[in-house]
């Protein structure tokens, strides 16, 4: 394991140009989760240098594409979003995945090489390394990638402290190598949530909702699933500051760059232009299309 979290760290250093984005704030509605394709598409192009984004979403449950393609669970989401948790899409897979105050994201942006430099599980290891840096260093946690099932959009990439799992992983490849399989030039989105203090049992009953009402299922076990303030003898809101802080000392650690910045104004744009992408609304037009 520690060979293999060695050969992650020079992953990191092999890469010439970084950019961290930093955004704190969440944005009001579907523009976070917009801004993943939009920074995504300005990396693939090369008018941004890889890039690690640490961002807040609104209050939500975050879902893929093939968790939104039915009429039932269309009606779900509209019934999620009069109890306070509407429902986003996101790019990459996986399954439902809670957001809002009390959880931090982190996504790594990379341009598809022209040869293949990276496989699936190394781009995880490269997602899971700078959160597990941050909990060695900053709060005395260890930590491994593990399965640990019940557990919301469970898979071998989850980040688990003694047993629990603290952090969702998912990733999507994205157009293709310029010039070889695709004339569009393409991008790797790895996405991470950490639970920093979320409220664990309304973020768990949102999802069994959702999921009983699209799927006739309640797939997620409260036992699973552990905030990171429920390891820290410290405020919920004191864990929150030091995780923010140490996240971004690893990540300006692994990536050399000292000044955070923020999303070009084409990127903002671009988003907002993407941010239809994220409703459901866009894929309920679909089906009866």
């Amino acid at each position: 394991m520690e060979d293999r979290l060695k050969q992650t760290e020079n992953h990191f250093r092999e890469i010439d140009r970084w950019r961290i984005l930093l955004e704190p704030r969440e944005e009001q509605g579907g523009l976070s989760y917009a801004m993943e394709e939009a920074v995504g598409e300005a990396v693939a192009r090369g008018e941004a240098p890889a890039t690690i984004r640490l961002w807040r979403g609104p209050q939500a449950l975050v879902v893929a594409k093939k968790d939104i393609r039915t009429p039932k669970a269309l009606r779900a989401a509209r019934m999620m979003k009069q109890v306070d948790w509407p429902v986003y899409v996101r790019q990459s897979g996986g399954t439902a995945v809670p957001h809002g105050p009390g959880t931090l994201n982190l996504s790594l942006f990379l341009p598809r090489p022209k040869e293949m430099k990276w496989n699936i599980d190394e781009i995880y290891r490269m997602l899971g390394f700078p959160l597990m840096r941050m909990l060695e260093r900053t709060f005395g946690l260890e930590s491994c990638f593990g399965e640990v099932p019940g557990s919301f959009c469970d898979g071998r990439y989850n980040v688990v402290v003694r047993g629990k799992k603290i952090v969702g992983t998912s990733q999507i490849w994205k157009g293709g190598p310029a010039g070889l399989t695709s004339k569009r030039p393409g991008y790797i989105l790895a996405h991470a949530t950490l639970l920093t203090r979320i409220d664990r049992e309304q973020a768990v009953s949102a999802l069994n909702a959702f999921y009983e009402m699209a799927e006739g299922t309640r797939p997620v076990y409260i036992d699973t699933v552990a905030t990171l303030s429920s390891f820290v003898s410290a405020a919920p809101e004191e864990v929150e500051r030091r995780t923010w802080e140490g996240l971004l000392e690893v990540v300006r650690d692994l990536t050399g760059v000292r000044t955070p910045g923020s999303p070009s104004e084409k990127e903002r744009e671009e988003a907002a232009r993407y941010q239809e992408h994220c409703l459901p609304e866009h894929y309920e037009k679909r089906l009866k299309a």
